[in-house]
């Protein structure tokens, strides 16, 4: 029976390591024995302190204590007090006589976890140290159990972090290292190095081949600087090269060599070979990031293919800091209905008499007409032009409505992106009762030399319909005379440029000259723009232009009487 017991409490107690504390000799060599087969290690103590020392020693593998109540120098009770202020958890077990009820209650009010009662039986001893041990062993358990849960929830957080901070294509921190170290180095310089025309690598050869274009140029980055830079791809084609020092004009060899080098280097991807360039941007703390990129767009306006260094007087960057401020203002003034069309006529040059008028939008702020040449280009990175041209057409159309004159409206590729303008003026034009003819359309450059087959489609529809279509700002640097017959064009609006100095400059005479001999010779007519003294509207009406337009004639103005 009693070796059933022992094999039973073996199954529980052979993983545990057991700390013995026992004052008397013989009573401790027999107990001993016991636990030595029961126990995987026994720690034995002579007395309180003797066992408050092992305990210390090895508090790191004692998972049980099993110690005599009265013992010299420090009884049982104390020393698990003192042991437990380190391990509160620890299973303790009392062996106590049946004379001492004083310590049985003490040692209840200590939170004993378990008792043994001399004599000492050797049933009551199998079933305390076999309850017991299940008991740590499922604490045990549950602890290693947290703890490898922890250290699992450790590694993959180790991993998450990595994933996040580190690019697996390139072997390049990624942009959010990036935000750690320059926070960590309040002085730095960044380089910036876009690669040009990407895009059309992945559209010819695929992603894969694109993919390894960008280890390939991460490693000749990593080639080209010394190991006090550090690289980040924070972009898809787009790298950062850190330095923890600030930028000097004596940086700027190692940029220079980079650049020409990239230029010269052949990248051999299996049997496709591939010549890069890229734009970099260079700057230093603070907001190194932004200046740098901001410093690479400033160099794509010129053109691709080189470097430039930040300067915080660069008319590029105060050209975005006014677009995002009227970015801004724009949307306000359409919530606000702020935007609205001022009115400047057209001049019949035989008559002298008004013919249309030109709806010219003007933002009111504070009272005051505000020019587009402030709001244009804001509006168009923000995509709001076809927004602030359906303003301007229903308040001319409303204008209009009740008046002999005929008015145009400029419109740009973005108003016919969408392919709605056709079918917007329709509504209108039954709305206010106005017919096509009444309507001129003035095509802005970027459509007469840029325009796409859909767009030109749309204008020849436009015209099939009864709408007149002029070429606005025409002899500009982007003029196409392709244009002018695929459009269907029925006027033709010489540029300021050519019309402002017509009177004393000998060139722009011979511009308009032509100009005018090639409508006249396809039936167009003309209209000189920025006509703004008698002297150039006598000039340009003496070369046989049309119709005039200008401050000579009349400013713009919200209302047409």
């Amino acid at each position: 029976m009693t070796m059933i017991k022992t094999n039973e409490a073996k199954k529980h107690t052979k993983i545990l390591n057991v700390l013995y504390v026992e004052d008397e000799y013989e009573i401790r060599e027999k107990m001993v024995k016991i636990l030595e087969m029961l126990y995987a290690t026994v720690f034995v103590a002579k007395d309180g302190e003797d066992g408050l020392r092992i305990y210390k020693n090895n508090c790191g593998i004692i998972d049980l204590i099993i110690a005599d109540i009265t013992m010299p120098h420090m009884d049982g009770l104390e020393m698990i007090e003192e042991i437990r202020q380190d391990n509160p958890e620890i299973h303790a077990i009392i062996i106590t006589a049946h004379n001492e009820p004083e310590y049985f209650v003490k040692a209840i009010n200590t939170g004993i976890d378990n008792f043994i009662v001399k004599p000492v039986e050797m049933q009551q001893l199998m079933n305390v140290l076999s309850k017991s041990a299940k008991t740590v062993k499922i604490k045990k358990e549950h602890n290693d159990y947290a703890c490898n849960l922890e250290m699992m929830l450790e590694q993959k957080k180790e991993q998450l972090e990595q994933s996040y901070m580190f690019d697996t294509l390139t072997g390049c921190y990624k942009k959010e290292k990036l935000d750690q170290i320059v926070q960590n180095h309040p002085e730095h310089t960044l380089v910036l190095c876009n690669i040009d025309n990407f895009d059309s690598i992945n559209s010819t050869y695929g992603y894969e081949i694109g993919d390894k274009v960008l280890f390939m140029f991460a490693e000749y980055l990593r080639q080209h600087f010394n190991n006090s830079h550090t690289l980040y791809r924070v972009a898809s084609d787009e790298f950062v090269i850190f330095s923890s020092v600030p930028f000097c004009e004596a940086s700027v060899c190692p940029i220079e060599s980079l650049y020409e080098g990239i230029q010269s280097y052949i990248f051999k991807i299996e049997d496709i070979l591939i010549n890069l360039t890229c734009t970099i941007g260079i700057a230093s703390s603070p907001n190194a990031l932004v200046k740098a990129h901001a410093a690479m767009k400033e160099a794509r306006q010129i053109g691709k293919n080189r470097y430039h260094i930040f300067k915080d007087d660069s008319d590029f960057i105060a050209r975005q800091k006014n677009n995002i401020e009227w970015m801004r203002k724009i949307r306000l003034a359409l919530d606000e209905d702020r935007i609205v069309p001022y009115y400047q006529p057209i001049i019949d040059n035989a008559t002298e008499k008004i013919v249309k008028y030109e709806a010219l939008a003007r933002i009111i702020e504070d009272g005051e007409p505000i020019s587009p040449i402030h709001f244009i280009e804001p509006a168009k990175l923000v995509g709001l032009l076809p927004s602030i041209t359906h303003v301007i057409m229903e308040k001319s159309y409303a204008m209009f409505a009740d008046k002999p004159e005929s008015f145009s409206i400029n419109i740009t590729e973005e108003d016919l992106q969408n392919g709605h303008l056709l079918s917007f003026m329709t509504t209108l034009g039954e709305k206010y009762a106005i017919a096509p003819n009444r309507v001129t359309l003035e095509i802005l450059e970027n459509i007469s030399a840029n325009g796409t087959s859909e767009s030109i489609k749309q204008l020849q529809e436009l015209s099939r319909l009864g709408y007149t279509i002029a070429i606005d700002d025409f002899g500009s640097d982007k003029s196409n005379f392709y244009r002018i017959h695929s459009m269907h064009v029925d006027i033709i609006k010489i540029d300021s440029a050519y019309i402002k100095d017509i009177d004393h400059n000998k060139t722009s005479e011979m511009i308009v000259k032509t100009i005018v001999s090639l409508a006249q010779a396809m039936g167009i007519p003309t209209v000189a723009e920025f006509v703004y003294s008698k002297a150039i509207y006598e000039k340009v009406k003496s070369m046989g232009v049309d119709y005039s337009q200008g401050y000579y004639f009349g400013k713009p103005m919200p209302m047409v009487h």
